[in-house]
């Protein structure tokens, strides 16, 4: 076994602001894979790297050594474009779940690595745990002949993929440094360099349920993954989107799942929540034209729609969740999952127009209910969520419902509402809706 790096002279070099070279980034990250470097000293590190960030070259040098922690996929055995999708974490966001079997209807192979909930966001992973008898730790060659036959797989890293993003991501989660550029700029892409897909689109959240509040943060974020995907031949584009409230309706592991699977109905584009079905649309169809499977927007979605209206999105994402182990009864609405009952109500404590909703509040009231991690060994309730009634710009009247709690008992279900009540700003005079997609950027080698 090789010697354990100098950790507390690299905690002390960052803490004073000074930069790393890439051979320390990489023996620190080899280090704790390896179970040399505790938790704790990982954990100083990541706080100092929040007060104090890195640089370009570190950032890649971060990129660099958690990809080289793992094994990286060959994609060459697919005979379709490889892409895929990743989004920074918001709440109710389940579009992974749609766009993942819509993608591959269209055209695309969509072999994706996903991660569990960070901070006040929920997680793909934590989202398909609430199927029965889904995988999400298939072997690297399940995974690609699960992508090569139904043209889309979802897994988590597993121990061979980026694990030492594995690791970091779970300390992220409970030490406060989820909200940090490069550090979310080397989780992602190690993921999805690891698993080897030739264009990748980032959905880059914006607004008080993300981890950046604001364009200018976002635009730092953007241009981070941009250079760093460059470096390795990607093209790479970041859509904007706002999540300055809940995305959809379903708020909770089991709920969201439903509601995802439900909108890929054949009919299901036109009863779904508008603002899922928008911006799956938009993500898609910006992976068709990454891909160069379509000429321009209008063609890309209109494949998109096509595929959907005509059911073959959904037919597979039956064959995709079946072929990792999933159970589910495609003829009850419910699909077969368990989902808490309703158990309380937040209502509007006056009357007039939804002007503002703290969407991180929306977010840890999941935790009230058992369905989000405090700590790194904690585990979740699948079963309780919220249905988020409330958009901005939306005329109510007092006690009107805010949004339906879903189990976790009395106390909890009461402290849920508190907290979603207290979290929507109810103005006297009309607001307008906030747009869905702020803003595009694509690679120059797109």
């Amino acid at each position: 076994m090789s010697a354990a790096p100098d950790v507390l002279g690299i905690i002390e070099r960052k803490k004073r602001g000074r930069e790393l070279t890439a051979d320390e980034i990489a023996a620190l990250v080899a280090g704790f894979t390896a179970g040399q470097v505790p938790a704790y000293q990982m954990s100083a590190w990541l706080m100092a790297v929040w007060f104090r960030g890195l640089n370009p070259a570190e950032t890649v040098a971060l990129t660099d050594a958690m990809l080289a922690s793992g094994s990286q996929l060959d994609l060459s055995c697919l005979s379709c474009p490889t892409a895929d999708k990743h989004s920074t974490g918001g709440v109710g966001d389940k579009v992974s779940l749609l766009l993942a079997p819509l993608a591959a209807a269209c055209g695309l192979a969509v072999p994706m690595l996903s991660g569990r909930g960070l901070g006040h966001t929920g997680g793909t992973l934590d989202k398909l745990a609430a199927i029965p008898g889904y995988r999400t730790d298939l072997t690297n060659d399940e995974f690609l002949r699960v992508v090569a036959e139904v043209g889309c797989a979802v897994i988590g890293q597993g121990p061979t993929i980026a694990p030492a993003d594995g690791r970091i991501y779970a300390l992220r989660d409970v030490t406060g440094t989820v909200d940090c550029v490069p550090l979310i700029t080397a989780s992602i892409l190690s993921k999805k360099l690891a698993a080897g897909p030739a264009s990748i689109v980032i959905d880059l959240k914006i607004g008080s349920g993300a981890f950046m509040p604001d364009l200018a943060s976002g635009r730092a974020l953007a241009a981070a993954l941009m250079a760093t995907a460059a470096r390795w031949g990607r093209r790479t584009s970041v859509v904007f989107s706002d999540m300055s409230q809940p995305l959809g309706t379903a708020i909770g592991h089991a709920s969201e799942v439903i509601e995802a699977f439900s909108a890929l109905r054949p009919a299901g584009r036109a009863r779904a929540p508008a603002d899922l079905v928008a911006l799956t649309e938009e993500l898609t169809a910006e992976m068709l034209l990454l891909a160069r499977l379509e000429p321009g927007r209008a063609a890309a979605l209109a494949r998109v729609r096509r595929a959907w209206d005509e059911g073959l999105a959904f037919e597979r994402m039956l064959r995709w969740v079946s072929a990792q182990g999933g159970r589910l009864a495609p003829d009850r609405e419910d699909f077969g999952l368990v989902v808490a009952p309703p158990a309380g109500e937040a209502t509007a404590a006056r009357a007039g127009w939804i002007e503002a909703v703290d969407c991180r509040e929306v977010g840890l009231s999941l935790g009230d209910l058992g369905a989000a991690r405090r700590s790194v060994e904690d585990s979740l309730d699948l079963t309780t969520g919220i249905l988020f009634h409330a958009r901005i710009g939306q005329r109510v009247d007092k006690d009107q419902p805010l949004a339906t709690i879903l189990g976790g008992g009395g106390p909890a279900a009461r402290a849920a509402a508190h907290r979603i009540a207290g979290a929507v700003t109810i103005a006297q005079e009309r607001v307008d809706p906030p747009p869905l997609v702020l803003e595009r950027l694509t690679s120059p080698a797109a």
